[in-house]
């Protein structure tokens, strides 16, 4: 909880996470970055696919920037979270939102950019001989 502004600047002003986002959400200044970056190495891409969404904070950053997002996640309750703090930061309009499994839907999608940032397991994963995203 302690870490609540570096990973969302405006948390006060409600922002949603489930307990797992806690340890998962990238924070809002790395995800800034991510998505200036992608803008200045593709200067001409319009869509962004997030491809594991999560609570949001990177397709938000990306919505600041590119015209159409497309945020993924097989997760309702992140989805739901996702949604409302796009809200917050007032780029819901420019998200596509997909609740699925990026995997089952990824031969639908057209984008110019893809973004992956899977999930890495939690507090946990350092127990595992080996990182395997199908055990995830």
């Amino acid at each position: 909880f302690s870490q609540r502004y570096r990973f969302w600047s405006l948390f006060d002003r409600g922002v949603w996470m489930d307990r797992e986002s806690w340890y998962s959400v990238t924070p809002e200044a790395i995800a800034e970055h991510i998505a200036r970056r992608a803008r200045a190495v593709y200067p001409e891409a319009a869509v962004v696919v997030d491809a594991f969404s999560g609570p949001g904070g990177n397709a938000i950053q990306f919505a600041k920037v590119f015209p159409r997002v497309i945020a993924v996640d097989v997760d309702p309750i992140k989805v739901r979270c996702a949604q409302h703090n796009a809200r917050i930061y007032g780029v819901f309009d420019k998200i596509e939102w997909i609740l699925g499994d990026y995997f089952t839907v990824l031969r639908r999608l057209r984008a110019d950019i893809i973004f992956l940032s899977p999930p890495w397991g939690g507090p946990v994963y350092s127990h595992f001989a080996v990182f395997d995203l199908r055990q995830m």
